[in-house]
């Protein structure tokens, strides 16, 4: 059994204990009661902050308080559709404490589009997940190409530099470049990973199979189909992972492990329910349906019980890394209508 490589991320977060060094394997993890007092109590201090500051928020949850985690499912759900209307409701700060905004534009449509608001406590939410997110198949020795936006301050790529260089990871920028000039990088940089989207990353493969340098590929960003997954490793031979995440959810929200069995999801950050998209009642646990998600430790834009659109389920069973987190099975399907963000 290999060593569940955020618990010890989330135990520090939850708990207040420093990480086991990398190399230790003597991890006790945390237990899952711990976790769920934290999530409660961090949804009842998002939902006072929420109401506090915002006229939109108050309108919907009053004077609400969950003494427990099933009566989050009383509560009315936040759509994409209030996003759009609005975004300036549900800031949750003085605009003065607002370091970036992400536009999401609508594809196909002449609507709206959505903006979502990020503090610098947000977006170091982000690049600290992304640090200990990318642990899962990177290390210290490895070379990380980038094909995803680098140049604007706290965008996806700039975001996953950060991370990388905590993490004691080399990063090179990719973005922008043609199919050629990547290649001829991945060549003179000994780059050994990429991180990107799966049809970029999977034509790559295809056209330049000599690449047998690259160990793991994160894709992200949109659904990875069995044929790019299978492009991928029958060219280069590398192990695929998969990251979930919007912008919403502060970019990140879950990554594969090695057993590949499904995500990991960040829950000291994030809670989500998964809910009958017709009825809008949970599920139960191994049952497809609507992802759902609050906000626990956002500040400028906090979400709660957003829907997302997105189709996974819980897996029952436990992960072969022993992980004491939760595991989302892979995403089945992303909304169109969600268009594309200026990351």
């Amino acid at each position: 059994m290999s060593r569940p490589l955020l618990d010890d991320w989330i135990a520090q977060k939850i708990t207040g204990r420093y990480p086991l060094p990398p190399g230790d394997t003597l991890f006790t993890g945390f237990h899952r009661d711990d976790l769920e007092r934290w999530q409660l109590d961090r949804i009842n201090m998002t939902l006072a902050h929420a109401v506090e500051k915002s006229s939109f928020f108050r309108s919907l949850y009053g004077g609400a308080k969950l003494g427990s985690l099933s009566e989050l499912t009383e509560l009315p759900f936040t759509t994409p559709e209030d996003l759009r209307e609005d975004p300036y409701r549900m800031v949750c700060v003085h605009p003065n404490e607002i370091s970036r905004i992400v536009t999401l534009k609508t594809s196909g449509s002449t609507g709206e589009s959505k903006r979502v608001f990020f503090t610098e406590a947000d977006l170091e939410l982000c690049t600290d997940y992304f640090r200990h997110g990318m642990r899962n198949l990177v290390d210290e020795a490895d070379i990380v190409g980038i094909l995803f936006p680098y140049k604007t301050p706290a965008s996806v790529g700039d975001q996953l530099i950060r991370g990388l260089m905590r993490l004691g990871a080399e990063s090179v920028p990719l973005f922008g470049l043609s199919d050629g000039e990547i290649s001829s990088l991945i060549r003179f940089k000994k780059i050994t990973s990429l991180v990107g989207m799966p049809k970029q990353i999977a034509a790559l493969a295809r056209s330049y199979p000599e690449h047998r340098s690259i160990r793991t590929v994160l894709l992200s960003a949109d659904f990875v189909s069995d044929e790019v997954r299978n492009a991928i490793k029958t060219a280069w031979g590398s192990e695929v992972f998969e990251h979930y995440g919007m912008t919403e959810m502060g970019l990140g929200c879950a990554v594969s492990c090695e057993h590949q069995r499904g995500y990991h999801v960040r829950e000291a950050d994030l809670y989500l329910e998964i809910i009958d998209p017709e009825t809008g009642s949970p599920v139960p646990g191994g049952e497809w349906g609507e992802i759902v998600f609050t906000t626990l430790t956002r500040v400028g834009m906090p979400f709660i019980r957003y829907r997302t659109g997105d189709v996974s389920r819980w897996k029952t069973g436990r992960c072969n890394c022993g992980t004491s987190l939760k595991l989302l099975d892979y995403i089945q399907d992303r909304q169109v209508a969600k268009g594309q963000a200026n990351l």
